[in-house]
């Protein structure tokens, strides 16, 4: 059986409208020596236009931060600069940054470069959830989304690639990407590929779900895809390899080693178009013969099987893949962000995969 599955999603909003895509920045600015707030100091994100100012408390609030690592960079007339490296941002989580700024002195002016670390436990944590960052990923052998996903804790993956959360029907789960949901209306599984190249960070929530979250029963997968840099930035990957064995008796023609049998194609591009103006774009191609062959001896017409040599063989006896699957996905996004508080974003997803069931039946007439 061949069977061909195409996909197309376009989405459209303002990201301010879109729920469980973004984190935020909170935390409190006192003088270092006597320990009062400071009231009006410029706490911002490098290379970006999100910021803040504190108030009378020296509290000071960033909102709606795609996730990923920023440079936080405290300034104050008089105080010597802050710049805190390596801050993580997450999705639905509020990073806790509090600054201690120190006087200016003719001997010290230099910024002050802090390195941030992650705080071992999440007070605003009211769900059980694994969050898998960019970096994480990129670090792992995994190539789709659903790789990641089967790795993380509650989740199992059935025979036939569904995915179960805590024991619950692969129905039961609803996937979102930047706060859409892709989940199938007939089934309920994830109806787009998503490549791992374009996924900025991935949360698997696999209980007490936040309200933002619905037509959920076991859990939820919020992905949140890439956006453009402020360079022009680009990769392309290629991946090649085969199936081995020498149990030639149950999986036959597996001894025969082609070291690009299967391959993948991945490339991305990412940069500026015009001020505010960003774009991200990505894809990647995989075909693979799988496993399973058979021997081209017969041909079908109908139910009937026809001979058509001395033999009794009709065809040409070629060796045939008999469980092989083409796979191309693509996404695109393009962001504008005419202020520090309002985002516009326009994306579109691309999925297709064309592939064949192996039938034992049709072993001698795999066409």
């Amino acid at each position: 059986m061949r069977l061909r599955f195409f996909t197309l999603l376009m989405m459209f909003g303002f990201q301010a409208a879109m729920a469980g895509t973004t984190g935020k920045i909170a935390g409190h600015v006192q003088d270092k020596s006597s320990g009062e707030p400071l009231v009006g100091v410029n706490i911002y994100l490098e290379n970006t236009v999100l910021g803040a100012t504190t108030d009378v408390n020296g509290d000071y609030v960033i909102l709606n931060i795609p996730p990923g690592k920023y440079t936080v960079i405290a300034q104050y007339i008089g105080y010597h600069e802050v710049r805190m490296e390596g801050v993580q941002i997450s999705i639905d989580r509020t990073t806790t940054l509090d600054f201690d700024l120190s006087e200016e002195t003719m001997e010290l002016e230099s910024a002050i470069v802090v390195q941030a670390q992650r705080d071992l436990i999440q007070k605003d944590l009211t769900s059980s959830k694994a969050v898998v960052s960019s970096e994480q990923i990129e670090s792992l052998p995994v190539v789709e989304m659903s790789d990641v996903l089967q790795l993380q804790p509650g989740v199992s993956r059935g025979a036939n690639g569904e995915f179960h959360i805590r024991g619950g029907r692969s129905s039961e789960i609803a996937y979102q990407v930047n706060g859409v949901s892709i989940s199938d209306a007939y089934d309920g599984s994830q109806a787009v590929d998503i490549d791992n190249n374009s996924i900025q960070e991935i949360e698997v929530i696999s209980g007490t779900f936040p309200a933002e979250y619905g037509n959920a029963m076991s859990g939820v997968v919020n992905a949140v895809t890439k956006e453009g840099s402020q360079t022009f930035e680009g990769n392309m990957q290629v991946f090649t390899g085969d199936y081995l064995s020498n149990f030639t008796d149950y999986f036959f023609n597996i001894d025969n080693f082609n070291p690009v049998q299967d391959y993948s194609l991945r490339g991305s591009l990412s940069g500026p178009i015009a001020r505010n103006l960003t774009f991200f774009l990505t894809t990647r191609y995989n075909y693979t013969d799988g496993y399973l062959y058979g021997t081209r001896k017969f041909s079908v017409t109908g139910d009937t099987l026809v001979a058509r040599r001395p033999d009794g063989t009709f065809e040409n006896g070629a060796i045939v893949p008999m469980n092989w699957s083409k796979n191309w996905t693509g996404q695109g996004k393009l962001t504008f962000t005419p202020t520090g508080t309002l985002k516009l974003t326009s994306e579109f997803l691309f999925s297709r995969r064309n592939f064949q069931d192996y039938d034992h039946n049709l072993k001698y007439a795999p066409d």
